[in-house]
């Protein structure tokens, strides 16, 4: 049975009705995660103060700038690999947080059968306890340092946040693609999204970072017994949702492997791909049996396609969380320090604060409910500024 509940500040329009405020004239901005610095977008990369591995955060600090990118989905040319691949495209701020004990950062982490370096920043809740695991996927051009806000307010929540780096998709490997292929960063995106290789290594860096996490788990004295191994969820922007919907048994296209990762009980997709051909089809929708759910608004790259895996997943525990107004970029993580950064969209990631924690509550902690009462009165925490409309689906 498909549920559908639809908010706004005001009141809640009948069924069918669609509310849209108008579309700004300004030229979107956005953040980069990426060290660009020949380049018009360019930025300066991180810089951290303290051990190479544990460093809490007031130690950690980052340079920011701003870049002005068109909407793409004014360009339909340009869409066709864009779609997946773009960043989350956040520069982080790793300032004090009262509530968030620390951050142990992992930048060296070999997986040998592979021969391939996953770096990994890990947030830890206050709480000493085993707690379920949450792992979290950069989109194009990121790094484990991007979607720190939600990953921050995930850990706050009492969970283990786990968020990785991709290197064959991730700042300097955009930067690598830019400077030996003589390309502009729009072009070194989709060249990205094209190479087979991160396709494939993304979701097998997510098996390695469990993998690793139980030998953390089992015998290292910052972490030894405080996983709940058994509850493990993924969230992913971009090209970092490919890798979630990947990981809960998505099948993508030109690749015969099964990279299915069945430790993994939940995933969540911010701007979730479609079933155009290009990474997904039709057909590979049809085995993901664990809950999942997707989030995305309507002015994302790919419009109605977003939509695709709530037509195309088998029924149960399939969410579709849909934002009036909201483009790709609105989902991307700001900060999580008090430094404020150029037109962010705090709005949509402020919702998302609210919105996914809740999520992670009811399928791996077993706690509150998600019937339709509840997500009402989500929604209407979630609501303010640009956020006039968010519709919830459940099949």
């Amino acid at each position: 049975m498909l549920m559908r509940l639809a908010a706004t500040q005001n009141k809640t329009p009948a069924e069918g009705t669609f509310c849209r405020s108008p579309r700004s004239s300004n030229p979107l901005r956005c953040i980069f995660s990426t060290d660009l610095s020949s380049t018009k977008l360019g930025t300066r990369h991180a810089t951290y103060s303290g051990s190479t591995e544990r460093r809490s955060i007031e130690q950690a600090r980052t340079w920011q700038t701003k870049a002005s990118v068109p909407d793409w989905r004014d360009n339909p040319q340009d869409t066709l690999m864009l779609r997946i691949i773009t960043a989350s495209v956040s520069i982080v701020c790793l300032t004090a947080l009262a509530s968030h004990a620390e951050v142990i950062d992992m930048p060296r982490n070999l997986d040998q059968e592979r021969d391939r370096n996953v770096p990994i920043a890990f947030h830890l809740p206050d709480q000493t306890d085993a707690r379920p695991l949450v792992l979290v996927s950069h989109g194009g051009a990121g790094s484990r340092h991007g979607m720190y806000a939600l990953a921050s307010q995930i850990a706050t929540r009492g969970y283990v946040v786990a968020c990785l780096e991709h290197v064959t998709s991730n700042t300097d490997n955009i930067r690598q693609r830019m400077r030996t292929k003589r390309l502009g960063f729009r072009d070194a995106l989709l060249d990205s999204a094209e190479d087979m290789v991160p396709r494939k290594q993304r979701p097998l860096d997510v098996r390695f970072a469990i993998d690793l996490a139980e030998r953390l788990n089992r015998d290292d004295s910052r972490f030894r017994d405080r996983m709940d191994l058994s509850q493990i969820a993924i969230v992913g922007h971009s090209y970092g949702a490919y890798t979630a919907m990947t990981c809960c048994g998505v099948k993508p296209v030109k690749i015969k492997q099964d990279l299915t990762e069945p430790r993994i009980k939940l995933a969540i997709a911010l701007s979730p791909q479609s079933a155009n051909g290009n990474f997904f089809q039709r057909s590979s929708f049809s085995d993901v049996t664990q809950p999942f759910v997707g989030i995305s608004g309507t002015r994302d790259i790919s419009g109605e396609g977003h939509k695709d895996f709530f037509r195309l997943m088998p029924k149960g525990d399939k969410h579709l969380i849909w934002f009036t107004n909201a483009n790709h970029f609105s989902f991307s993580d700001p900060s999580g320090g008090p430094r404020r950064l150029p037109n962010p969209d705090t709005d949509v990631t402020g919702a998302l604060q609210t919105i996914v924690p809740s999520i992670l509550d009811f399928y791996l902690l077993g706690e509150g409910k998600l019937d339709e009462e509840n997500r009402r009165d989500l929604i209407k925490q979630s609501l303010g500024g640009k956020v006039r409309r968010i519709d919830w689906h459940v099949n």
